[in-house]
């Protein structure tokens, strides 16, 4: 029986305090399925990529609650559908 799969990407732009951007960086860096791309004072751009929408939403939450985020918004999202081969 043939299935649907799917992608999600986001973009998320986060506005951090400059003296715990070190911080945010690991740990972005330690957490599946995201990554950071532009980094500036203050300011990081960081993409996220899962298999449904929940998922990218439990990410930017977790995104958000990091020491020294004051925002997390999401900026772009793009829904990858497929079909997948029959099983």
């Amino acid at each position: 029986m043939p299935t649907d799969t799917e992608r999600h990407l986001a973009s998320l732009l986060l506005h951090v305090n400059p003296e715990r951007q070190g911080m945010v960086r690991a740990a972005i860096a330690d957490m599946a399925g995201t990554e950071l791309h532009i980094e500036q004072p203050g300011r990081m751009v960081v993409t996220v990529e899962g298999p449904q929408e929940g998922w990218i939403a439990d990410r930017m939450t977790a995104l958000h609650l990091l020491d020294g985020v004051f925002s997390a918004v999401m900026v772009f999202h793009h829904i990858d559908r497929a079909e997948a081969v029959e099983t």
